[in-house]
């Protein structure tokens, strides 16, 4: 996202406003379950088709047209499957969308070698014109193949619908960020006072008290040769109480 621009440095009064071009996507699934498979193809023709019951995706209705015997002569030897939309008096405006169809085996799983996806998007109407695959799949292989179960097997639809562009007003934000003062001092006051992972001990005129080398060395250079020499050390004498103190 890019940055806001620098505040205006002229006596006129100066305003900043912000809007967006919003795209986006609806996604959704068909399953289309043919039972009684050998059926079919003795009652549809090479050419001849039945639908799905309609099903919503992204607001709009839509169907699956099943061709047992293939959509033309050229396809005959195939299942053909096409994907479209309602007709709808209450809305007619075209859909893009692209689908993706897939056999898919007894777990309910797609089928990689059976799986066909448009690589364009297509534009929808309900003029009655739809988008699929002629030849989906061959007869032959889904007959000799275990998708095939009890003269019954399964399609699976995915939708993805590209919904139009939308714009929106958005509260331009000032692009400084207030940074609160320091309260550090505090924090390390307060690890001091409550002797948190403290590893090392002073004894200051008679008094002891736990602190933390590593806060101790980055003070003073005395201390970190002290406390991460050759000899590391783990109790230090000092004179004054509150010399040690002061360096946290």
């Amino acid at each position: 996202m890019p940055t806001l621009p620098p505040p205006c440095t002229t006596a006129d009064v100066c305003t900043t406003t912000r809007s967006a071009i919003v795209g986006g996507m609806v996604t959704g699934q068909h399953l289309l379950d043919i039972e009684g498979y050998s059926r079919t193809k003795e009652l549809l023709l090479n050419g001849e088709y039945t639908n799905s019951l309609p099903f919503t995706v992204g607001g709009r209705s839509w169907h699956l047209s099943y061709y047992p015997n293939g959509q033309s002569p050229a396809s005959a030897d195939f299942i053909s499957i096409y994907l479209g939309l309602e007709l709808d008096q209450s809305c007619i405006d075209p859909v893009t969308a692209r689908d993706k169809f897939s056999l898919l085996d007894r777990a309910g799983k797609p089928v990689p070698s059976h799986c066909q996806t448009m690589e364009l998007l297509a534009h929808y109407s309900t003029d009655g014109f739809g988008f699929g695959f002629p030849q989906f799949i061959k007869r032959a292989d889904l007959e000799s193949s275990e998708h095939l179960k009890d003269d019954c097997f399964t399609i699976r639809c995915d939708l993805t619908i590209v919904k139009k562009l939308r714009k929106e007003r958005r509260r331009a934000t000032s692009r400084f960020v207030d940074v609160p003062p320091s309260d550090l001092h505090q924090h390390l006051g307060g690890l001091l006072v409550s002797e948190e992972g403290a590893d090392v001990t002073f004894r200051v005129a008679g008094e002891t008290f736990r602190a933390h080398r590593n806060i101790f060395a980055s003070r003073s250079p005395v201390f970190k040769a002290e406390l991460f020499g050759t000899i590391v050390v783990n109790n230090i004498n000092m004179k004054e109480a509150t010399t040690g103190r002061g360096l946290s």
